[in-house]
Order: structure tokens, then sequence, then C-alpha cells
């Protein structure tokens, strides 16, 4: 058990360091915080730390947890919050889900697979190039 304190230990100063570094954004220091909180919650699912000490680890992190602004929804505002909750490109909240080009349908799809075939085969049937040989 001392030794995975020992490692509990060494993860969260490397959180503490790398959160107080000034070159780094803000998005980046709240992924450390929660990526050591993450492995708190790992090692109390392996059995390594009781859930007692999770929580007392829990409340120390608390001291070193960065602030981060959060962009509040306005009324109206009903748009970025669906696209939020679906968009899998979060860094574009524009009003756009996922920002790709429509895809065409099937049936168009299929339409011009058929004239693209329409005029390839241009031998009269029975008749094709490689019989010609």
């Amino acid at each position: 058990m001392r030794d995975v304190e020992q490692v509990i230990a060494g993860m969260r100063d490397e959180t503490v360091r790398e959160i107080g570094k000034a070159s780094i954004s803000a998005e980046a220091k709240l992924a450390w915080y929660w990526s050591y909180i993450g492995a708190l919650d790992m090692a109390q699912q392996l059995g390594l730390i009781n859930d007692t000490r999770r929580q007392a680890l829990y409340h120390e992190a608390e001291k070193f947890k960065p602030v981060c602004e959060v962009r509040a929804i306005r009324p109206g505002d009903h748009l970025a919050a669906a696209e939020m909750s679906a968009e899998g490109n979060y860094n574009q909240i524009d009003g756009v889900i996922n920002n790709e080009a429509p895809k065409p349908s099937l049936r168009d799809t299929l339409r011009q697979y058929q004239e693209e075939a329409g005029k390839q085969d241009t031998q009269p049937p029975g008749k094709h190039p490689e019989q010609g040989r």
C-alpha cells in the first residue's frame, strides 16, 4: 500500500507542477486536474485505495483545482446548447452541428452510379470490348 501512496503523491506533484505553469492554457490545466481525479478513481476501482482514501484525496485536490470560465447559455441560445450536446468537433460551437458537408442521399448516389454505368456501356448488348479480341 505504501508504493501506491508514493505513486499517487508523484502524480499529485506532477499535476500541481503542470497546473502551476503559466505557459499552458486553462483547458490544459483543467485536463491535468481531471486526469489526476481519473487516476484516483481507477486506483479505487482496482482496489488499490478504498473509497474513504479516495474522498480524502479528492478533498486535497480541491486546493489546486484550476478555475476555468464556463460559457453560460443565454435564453434563446438553444441551438448552441443542442450543438454542445452533439458536436463531434467541440472546438467549433457555431450553430452548425459537426460542420460537415451534407451527404448525398442513397437514391441520388444510385442515380449517379446508373448514369456513369450507362455512359461507360456504349457497346450493344452481348458485345463487350473483351469479346472483340
